[in-house]
């Protein structure tokens, strides 16, 4: 049985074996039911409710790390309640001189502060939790913004490029540092050819990869489109045009083990490809794009 189940079920168990305790303590308090109804039927709630939490902790696998602290509260909280309880039994003792209900009195508080403990480990938990995720959310950020910073760097690089096979290069460069993709080519499709500027794919036939390119010359310019129709590959093929200019376009093709991409590596490769665009757009001011002219090197 794993932990986070047997901290569960001793919860759940607890929570009954009090609520026993407080049903045999109410009948033997008194007979009247109107001294049952409001000296033992609450307590009885509260210790059912520390069972129905041990229940639902059961099927919560998000506090599996956490439910020895949840059960520390409760055994804590318990012991400080059962403490109260000893020294208003002492100060009645002293000025009473009598112990009558002390173990009722004994019981209410250790069930009291049961359920408080627990809710309260659970408290500290979503704390703990929320305080994680925002610590996750704050690294994801300035990761991003690092990166953001580095395409910007790239920008400029790309903006002093004097060929298209230098905007190939230095894209696919970027996209290996920044998204970690190793297999990319750059491949210019028109309607009658297709060239590739740039290639780092292994295991892929070239007619795959322009096949590929095909595909997504026909999608809208900077979309992302994954494709994981190619036999014997296992892996998904991401394809996003770069630019296009007229019947011509110049397509990005990434083997990726990834089904698909974070919104934060989404944005980035946006960004790189704007980048690749605005260079290839100025580099291809007043001549024309096409697959078999000297003009793609």
């Amino acid at each position: 049985m794993q932990r986070q189940q047997l901290y569960s079920v001793g919860i759940a168990g607890s929570g009954l074996l009090l609520a026993g305790v407080q049903l045999v303590q109410g009948l033997q308090q008194s007979s009247r039911p109107v001294v049952f109804a409001f000296e033992t039927v609450p307590f009885v709630l509260i210790a059912l409710a520390l069972a129905y939490t041990g229940g639902w902790l059961y099927g919560q696998p998000e506090f599996a790390g956490d439910m020895s602290v949840i059960v520390a509260w409760g055994l804590g909280s318990a012991l400080l309640f059962a403490s109260v309880a000893a020294l208003l039994l002492f100060s009645q003792q002293v000025t009473l001189g009598t112990l009558e209900q002390a173990q009722f009195v004994t019981m209410n508080h250790i069930t009291v502060g049961a359920v408080v403990g627990v809710l309260v480990g659970l408290y500290d938990v979503r704390s703990r939790h929320r305080e994680r995720e925002l610590e996750r959310q704050r690294d994801r950020v300035e990761a991003f913004a690092n990166k953001a910073a580095d395409v910007n760097n790239y920008g400029r690089a790309l903006s002093g490029c004097e060929s298209n096979a230098e905007v190939s290069s230095l894209c696919i460069q970027g996209v290996q540092a920044l998204l970690g993709f190793s297999e990319m080519a750059t491949v210019v499709v028109d309607e009658s050819a297709t060239r590739v500027i740039d290639s780092t794919v292994a295991g892929i036939d070239t007619e795959d990869i322009t096949e590929l390119a095909r595909k997504g010359a026909r999608q809208e310019t900077g979309t992302v489109r994954t494709d994981r129709s190619l036999p014997n590959l296992s892996e998904s093929v991401l394809t996003v045009g770069i630019t296009s200019q007229g019947d011509a376009s110049v397509v990005l093709v990434a083997r990726t083990t990834q089904d698909g991409l974070e919104q934060e590596e989404i944005k980035l490769l946006e960004l790189m490809i704007a980048h690749a665009r605005t260079a290839i757009d100025r580099i291809q001011e007043g001549g024309t794009l096409r697959a078999d002219t000297a003009g793609c090197n």
